[in-house]
């Protein structure tokens, strides 16, 4: 792909997701955590009774989620989906409480290009694929540590149908909330 055609892609990608934005105008908030994990589903417990339901990642931290929320059925959906295929989860909530945020799957990409400078705040990131553009917000603890994932991705050689990395996105504001090698049992985004 020449680099006319990267850049073409590029501001598509932007265009479409500044379209995406909510029909006021104003992005939704981002996810607030504080704890961000992202790993692979140990055990899913849901309990009779209305009790919480019990998600065990495979770090050992355990989450609980109420049924009977707007959001349980999706939460459990993800779950599910993510324990057939056996992927990662990315988990924001409170860890210490073991409070969910909300649950997102992940992605096996490859980050085609990534701006060389923050703009207010955030990198823009296009993964190979179809395009779109993530942004990488700098005030994240673990930003540091997948920008530099991200860039070695970019220089790589992965691609489209070789991944490097595992990604979580928050589709909301397109975020990137974490990042780590294909492979890797550590997660970047783990504070």
């Amino acid at each position: 792909m020449t680099a006319a055609s990267r850049f073409c892609v590029f501001i598509f990608g932007a265009f479409l997701m500044t379209a995406s934005m909510a029909i006021d105008g104003i992005p939704p908030d981002p996810l607030q955590g504080p704890d961000f994990v992202m790993a692979k589903v140990a055990s899913w417990q849901e309990r009779p009774g209305g009790a919480d339901a019990e998600l065990v990642l495979d770090d050992r931290t355990s989450w609980r989620i109420k049924p009977g929320t707007k959001m349980y059925s999706v939460l459990r959906d993800a779950i599910a989906a993510a324990v057939k295929n056996k992927n990662e989860l990315l988990v924001s909530g409170d860890k210490r409480r073991g409070i969910v945020e909300i649950v997102l799957d992940t992605q096996r990409l490859a980050t085609q290009e990534i701006s060389s400078k923050e703009t207010n705040g955030r990198y823009s990131v296009l993964f190979q694929g179809p395009p779109s553009v993530y942004y990488l917000r700098t005030d994240r603890p673990w930003s540091a540590q997948a920008l530099s994932l991200l860039r070695h991705s970019a220089s790589s050689g992965a691609s489209f149908s070789s991944p490097d990395l595992v990604v979580a996105l928050d589709p909301r504001n397109s975020e990137i909330v974490a990042v780590k090698p294909l492979g890797s049992r550590k997660a970047a985004a783990t504070p």
